[in-house]
């Protein structure tokens, strides 16, 4: 397997330089050796280094150090950053002996869930502690030569998502691996390997026990990769969204998806490429043609290995079939690129279970508001979504009832396309007439009203009748009388 230097980042490529010359071990590492054997794009480049974080910043003057469970050294080059990590062992095995105390075995299954992770090591005491064998692979570009310590180039070439080590340990050391696993199976369409997929299944419980804000950001990451569709179907399949989202589990259990599995492992052989990557298809009619990945088995094989027939789950009730059009249209849209903010996603997420509310006559907007409010805050809080996205979610999905008229036809432009949010709320509108089967004119006659770059932005407390841009004149006040100086002559 050979990568094209061409590829390399000139920023990532001169830092590994730098650190070599200096006397240092460096390599690329992780998701962009990954992407770069399989030929794609890498979104970054991350470097390993024997250099300690201090030793990093002396080399660059360009450099800061983060993180306190995890510390980085980071290399800036203007807005981009090439993360630099100092190559780390297991924790767990410096601190092996002595691990069990009075619990005994209760206390040493507890101690698997790491919590601090600076415990410095060699290059291949790095690779064997990464969490998947894809994601285990050191590039020198010095060299061209790739270095696998862990056997990742023979499951990525085999299409296979499998843990280093023990699956059942390496799970239950850090929970959100259960995540990213789902993330590279749903990315690359890879198949997750048995053994891991039963772990998976064993360990989803744990993942609660991770900081909230992590488990937050990798949903966001699921949503955000560009197979959201993929993404939600295996989360489904393995139970985790039970786990993680209780609410949303039952919204799409009640509205015809089936429950989770058994835990039970699923068969090695890879499923065609057709069944592999669900999220290259586009439109409402995705969700039915990858229906069958959230039957048993993701790609439904039977004993022998070979493709038995679809399981297809009752998708013609409006809410599942709507979510799952949202979510490939949302991976459409992240495609096209910008990526879309944390509002857009979580919108895109909850608007096909509310659309009736929205949709509804006969109801005034603070009614609307109220039970919109009620449908979405108790999700919301499970996420542990900011005050500030759950604010924004709720404008936007708000801002769909009134997307849904004809803009008014008036010089000046629409108080709502003034407000902070408006470019987030015709984002989520462009899915939304998508799915609905709406023409593309009702976006188009709002998207011209959108403000140009660098205007300035009006917030819920602008004048409704105010151009953009023109400061509002304050009604003038009673003028005080001045105090007579002292020793002046009184008047009259």
């Amino acid at each position: 397997m050979r990568i094209d230097p061409d590829l390399i980042d000139a920023d990532a490529a001169k830092v590994v330089r730098r650190l070599q010359q200096s006397g240092y071990t460096a390599f690329l590492v992780g998701g962009c050796v990954r992407d770069l054997l399989l030929g794609r794009t890498p979104k970054d480049f991350d470097v390993a280094t024997s250099a300690e974080p201090n030793e990093v910043k002396r080399a660059f003057r360009n450099c800061r150090i983060i993180g306190r469970r995890f510390r980085l050294a980071h290399v800036f080059f203007g807005p981009k950053i090439i993360e630099t990590s100092t190559f780390r062992q297991n924790p767990r095995l410096e601190g092996a002996e002595g691990v069990e105390g009075e619990n005994g075995g209760a206390e040493e299954e507890q101690e698997l869930l790491i919590r601090r992770d600076n415990v410095f090591g060699t290059a291949e005491e790095d690779a064997r502690r990464r969490d998947f064998t894809i994601n285990g692979l050191f590039y020198n570009p010095a060299t061209e030569e790739v270095i696998d310590y862990v056997g990742g180039a023979v499951d990525l070439s085999a299409g296979l998502i499998r843990t280093i080590g023990d699956p059942d340990i390496r799970l239950r050391e850090d929970p959100i691996r259960i995540l990213r696993a789902i993330k590279f199976a749903a990315r690359l369409g890879f198949t997750i390997e048995p053994a891991t997929y039963a772990a998976m299944l064993a360990a989803r419980g744990e993942i609660p026990k991770c900081a909230a804000p992590r488990i937050l950001e990798e949903i966001y990451r699921l949503l955000r990769g560009g197979a959201a569709a993929a993404s939600m179907r295996l989360l489904l399949e393995t139970g985790v969204l039970e786990v993680l989202v209780p609410e949303l589990a039952r919204l799409l259990d009640d509205a015809g998806v089936p429950a989770a599995p058994a835990p039970v492992p699923r068969p090695a052989a890879p499923p065609p490429p057709q069944l592999m990557l669900p999220h290259m298809l586009q439109g409402p009619e995705a969700a039915l043609a990858a229906a069958d990945l959230c039957g048993p088995g993701r790609g439904a094989f039977d004993e022998t290995g070979e493709p038995a027939a679809p399981f297809v789950p009752a998708l013609a009730r409006p809410p599942v079939e709507r979510c799952f059009a949202t979510l490939e249209l949302l991976d459409g849209l992240v495609r096209e690129g910008p990526a879309p903010s944390n509002a857009v996603i979580l919108g895109a997420l909850l608007w096909p279970f509310l659309d009736d509310v929205l949709a509804e006559g006969g109801l005034r907007g603070h009614e609307v508001g109220v039970r919109l409010e009620d449908a979405i805050r108790p999700i919301l809080i499970r996420l542990r979504a900011s005050r500030r996205d759950s604010e924004r979610v709720r404008q936007i999905l708000l801002s769909q009832r009134r997307l849904a008229q004809p803009p008014r036809r008036k010089p000046r432009p629409s108080t709502l396309a003034r407000r902070e949010h408006f470019a987030d709320a015709l984002a989520l509108f462009h899915i939304t007439c998508q799915v609905r089967g709406l023409p593309q004119d009702e976006v188009d006659q709002w998207r011209h009203m959108l403000p140009a770059p660098g205007a300035p932005e009006e917030h819920l407390g602008g004048d409704a009748g105010q151009e953009p841009g023109r400061r509002r004149r304050r009604r003038g006040g009673r003028r005080r009388r001045r105090p007579e100086r002292a020793g002046a002559p009184a008047e009259g």
